[in-house]
């Protein structure tokens, strides 16, 4: 399979927030070919247990075995963690320096995920071995004794 993802990282702008100077970096995934576009992990945690406010946190670029096990867009609520993926990563980061590593370092994950789809594609089976020995050895040997 021709396994690709298009990622559109937005200029890091800088704001304010809670009273500091940070950059806000946003990446998007889409046009996804022969993989879904929710390969950014997430986790939703209780932000103010006063007001049930929830926030979906980045955590991850997800790996072969996260896009099988995660649901998209919304997190399982019998599962603990409630990790789930999603196609945008919105942080904020502290320096522009870090805003540009931020998006390298997502690129190359990125990168790194479409590299071991394409490798799932190509596991075939290898020779059995059998422990301690096949068995039409084990009755051989255990006929001469």
């Amino acid at each position: 399979m021709a396994y690709r993802i298009k990622l559109t990282p937005f200029t890091p702008s800088f704001i304010k927030f809670r009273g500091r100077n940070v950059f806000r970096v946003k990446i998007v995934a889409s046009d996804a070919e022969d993989m879904p576009n929710e390969i950014f992990g997430h986790q939703r945690t209780l932000v103010d247990p006063d007001t049930n406010e929830y926030q979906d946190e980045f955590c991850f670029v997800c790996s072969p075995f996260d896009l099988s096990t995660y649901p998209a867009n919304e997190p399982d609520p019998t599962q603990t963690p409630q990790f789930f993926r999603k196609d945008t990563i919105d942080i904020y980061v502290p320096g522009i320096e870090i805003a540009e590593s931020t998006i390298s370092s997502v690129q190359e994950q990125v990168c790194h995920l479409i590299t071991l789809l394409g490798k799932l594609d190509e596991l075939n089976e290898g020779a059995a071995t059998w422990c301690p020995s096949a068995p039409d050895e084990e009755s051989s040997s255990s006929s001469s004794l």
